[in-house]
């Protein structure tokens, strides 16, 4: 089963790559998804931003998330909100779709393969310069215990890890580009 598991994820990486590298798909309007959803704020109760780092301060990282392609709504609002709540302690900012002083776009791409009394969700990645360049991929999987349902056995815990690994990831590529 795992070889299966392994096939799976190359497949998604290619399809995801191949979807990615033409001309229409970095054009939203060729895309046929729903409306993306409106960035949630954090609430005055979160903490507050740490000072800025000299390389990467959240004026310079400022990311939007297009539309999730492969999960459904609650699971994307589960997860957009932890991204959205860690992004200051990585120093970076999540902002609104349409902003046009962000920096980076993060297109996420997921699916889920039942196996051995669990689900498993693949993720990957693309980061998308203001200029419509994919610039860096990074990818992971997440387990969620159940009964081999797919998306009804993800939790919004489940959801909530691939955000801090994402958030993680993300500001580490980022100490990169910067540094």
């Amino acid at each position: 089963m795992k070889r299966w598991a392994a096939a799976f994820a190359m497949s998604l990486t290619l399809l995801a790559t191949a979807a990615c590298t033409t001309s229409e798909t970095l054009n939203p309007a060729a895309i046929n998804v729903p409306a993306p959803l409106p960035v949630v704020e954090p609430t005055p109760s979160a903490p507050a931003a740490p000072p800025q780092i000299a390389a990467i301060g959240a004026e310079r990282a400022r990311v939007t998330l297009a539309p999730v392609i492969g999960a459904p709504g609650p699971a994307v609002d589960q997860f957009s909100a932890r991204l959205v709540a860690r992004a200051p302690t990585k120093q970076f900012a999540v902002t609104a779709t349409n902003d046009p002083t962000a920096t980076y776009t993060l297109k996420g791409f997921f699916s889920t393969s039942p196996e051995a009394g669990e689900t498993i969700v693949y993720y990957v990645w693309d980061v998308v310069d203001a200029g419509g360049n994919r610039v860096h991929r990074f990818s992971g999987q997440e387990r969620a215990k159940g009964s081999n349902e797919g998306w009804g056995d993800v939790t919004e815990a489940n959801m909530q890890a691939i955000a801090d690994r994402t958030a993680d990831e993300f500001a580490a590529w980022l100490a990169t580009r910067d540094g």
